[in-house]
């Protein structure tokens, strides 16, 4: 059940906290970049996601307890013990839109740094289109 808090986002290459491109992948935290080889196709960006999955859910419970006000371990306490991050929100007075908002700027951010020479504008359009209703899903399951 752990391993289950907040999976990565992939969304026509984003990830939470972070860009995946057919090849390129930054992570949201100073501590965890890793980048995936530039010839990735779409099987070694799975593998790239699985090998940094611990590294993409730390990022997103942070910035989801910091808009929370909470620390990262009572948030993850809270998930275990069967709360979505919307549930913990509410439970806290912050209106869930706040954290979804929060890790969309995370993502947009990696995005529009990608966009120079990792993304096309119409690669990162189409990712940012899609972000807002995958990251509510996120929000809203509970673990």
């Amino acid at each position: 059940m752990f391993k289950k808090i907040i999976a990565p986002i992939v969304v026509g290459g984003v990830l939470l906290g972070g860009v995946a491109t057919a090849g390129v992948a930054s992570a949201a935290t100073p501590n965890a970049s890793a980048t995936a080889p530039s010839h990735a196709g779409k099987g070694q960006l799975k593998a790239w996601v699985t090998s940094h999955r611990k590294e993409l859910r730390k990022a997103g419970l942070e910035i989801s307890a910091k808009a929370i006000g909470i620390t990262p371990q009572a948030l993850r306490s809270d998930l275990k013990a069967g709360n979505s991050i919307a549930g913990v929100a509410s439970q806290h007075g912050v209106n869930p839109q706040t954290v979804i908002n929060d890790l969309v700027n995370a993502a947009d951010s990696q995005i529009n740094q990608a966009v120079p020479g990792k993304l096309s504008s119409t690669q990162a359009q189409k990712i940012e289109a899609r972000l807002p209703a995958r990251v509510t899903k996120v929000v809203n399951h509970t673990f």
